[in-house]
């Protein structure tokens, strides 16, 4: 009888894709035990799939098809934050407050409310501002504000809607026709500044989160 030889039929593990291309892989003798490596077509030429595009990402759609609560500013330090300039407090001078999306929760917003009260010796001015968007003016570590100038509302006070939802847009420029994601340590940062002149009285001014509560799909 012949002598029969063992061929290795084993699959080798690639940790990485760094400089290699699919021609490589495919053809090259070093590679022919790697099993199946999606490998499509890309402007012609060939090219590793995008797991991440093809597989992942679509998952965040589907994220918020589950409704796991509800944000409407009705807990304090979780999807509200009250802001007090207090009795006295100079002209230029701030207080600020912030929310943070909890570990293993993902949250998407329709709209964020700012409520601010009537002048009291000084005019309270307000703004909010997103950690995930860099501030490229500012350069503020808590992120890029929401309005180029913080909103003024006087002498009477009032309330300013800012919108994530369709057709939210058409009301206004600075909307946006998107619910905004938030993943789970993402900061929501309210400020609140006096300016005119010292306060004469307390002057709260408060910062409402609505949407809902999602589920984790994409990492």
């Amino acid at each position: 009888m012949g002598k029969q030889r063992i061929v290795d039929r084993a699959v080798s593990a690639l940790q990485t894709l760094v400089n290699l291309t699919p021609a490589q892989v495919t053809l090259g003798t070093n590679f022919s035990r790697l099993g199946y490596l999606p490998i499509g077509v890309y402007k012609g030429s060939p090219a590793f799939v995008d797991l991440d595009k093809l597989a992942n990402q679509p998952l965040v759609q589907a994220e918020m098809l589950h409704i796991l609560g509800l944000l409407d500013g009705r807990e304090e330090d979780y999807d509200l934050q009250t802001l007090t300039i207090a009795n006295g407090t100079a002209a230029g001078a701030a207080v600020r407050g912030q929310l943070t999306v909890p570990s293993g929760e993902l949250w998407f917003l329709n709209a964020v409310e700012m409520v601010l009260p009537a002048d009291a010796g000084g005019t309270p001015t307000m703004n909010w501002q997103c950690s995930l968007w860099t501030d490229r003016v500012g350069e503020s570590v808590y992120g890029q504000p929401f309005h180029a100038n913080a909103l003024e509302i006087s002498p009477g006070g009032g309330t300013q809607w800012d919108e994530f939802t369709y057709p939210g847009n058409f009301w206004a420029a600075t909307n946006k026709p998107q619910l905004l994601r938030l993943p789970a340590g993402t900061v929501i940062t309210f400020t609140a500044t006096n300016t005119i002149a010292a306060a004469t009285a307390d002057m709260q001014c408060i910062g409402r989160l609505y949407g809902f509560i999602g589920k984790p799909l994409v990492a």
